[in-house]
């Protein structure tokens, strides 16, 4: 995990509960990654985990802001297992999602292990949308040639396979969809267990980030990549490009007309 000063003190909180207290499975080490200088309270509540949990929280200060991509790439230093899990300063583990997850990593039947997550705005408990992944190796292929097919924030992966396939510290904002491409052509199976495994913060204006062309351009060349090692076609690339442009450029109020009704699946809460 990585955080910096733009986190919330009471975000970071409940999902560092959410690991090391309300999981059916603590992780063995906890690596998180101080990306530059933060907040007394960010750094309180780090250290109350800190002092509970010496034994496994490993936190790493950065001296200055790096950015999430080279924070990462620090963090991955650190990492003494073989098996690693991704997770985000704002989001909330399900209790019993490293638990899954290790069982079906432990048993050799895939090499990086996902889920759905559910969004929410500001009550967990009250999720608005839904990301559906699909869950075969079969069916996760052929989506990569044409939208992220996992859940970064639920992955937990083979780490021997993440080092061969050149790691974490590239400069492109689509870094972990670059990764989880890299680590497709290193022979990776991918398996997405059919349940939510996170509950994500849907804040932040994070439909108007998908209006950064950096996104498209940093496509292409993971399409190019794709194609060059025969994962995909020339033509295939051609036409995901085009959908990516398209998305990049669409006004951000059709954007969310089409998070809402097309690229996440509507939740209706009875409360």
């Amino acid at each position: 995990m990585t955080t910096y000063n733009g986190e919330t003190p009471e975000f970071l909180d409940a999902s560092l509960n959410s690991i090391l207290i309300d999981q059916t499975r603590i992780p063995d080490q906890f690596v998180l990654v101080v990306d530059g200088p933060i907040s007394d309270e960010l750094d309180r509540v780090i250290k109350k985990y800190g002092e509970k949990f010496p034994q496994i929280l490993e936190t790493v200060y950065l001296p200055e802001n790096k950015g999430q991509s080279k924070a990462s790439a620090e963090g991955f230093k650190y990492i003494k297992y073989d098996i690693l899990a991704r997770m985000d300063s704002d989001d909330i583990c399900v209790p019993n999602r490293f638990e899954r997850q290790l069982k079906i990593l432990r048993r050799g039947e895939a090499d990086v292990v996902g889920g759905w997550i559910e969004e929410f705005d500001s009550n967990p408990d009250a999720p608005e949308t839904l990301r559906i992944v699909p869950e075969k190796h079969i069916d996760i292929e052929k989506t990569f040639c044409k939208r992220m097919p996992l859940n970064n924030v639920t992955v937990m992966m083979n780490k021997a396979l993440v080092e061969k396939s050149g790691g974490y510290g590239r400069e492109s904002v689509n870094e972990d969809y670059s990764l989880y491409c890299r680590m497709w052509i290193n022979g990776a199976v991918f398996y997405n267990i059919q349940d939510v495994l996170c509950k994500v913060r849907i804040g932040n204006d994070m439909v108007g980030r998908r209006n950064d062309f950096r996104i498209y351009k940093d496509w292409k060349k993971d399409q190019k990549y794709l194609v060059e090692h025969r994962k995909q076609s020339k033509f295939g690339a051609f036409i995901s490009n085009a959908e990516c442009f398209i998305f990049v450029i669409t006004p951000k109020w059709v954007k969310k007309i089409l998070y809402g009704s097309v690229l996440r699946k509507k939740i209706k809460n009875t409360t």
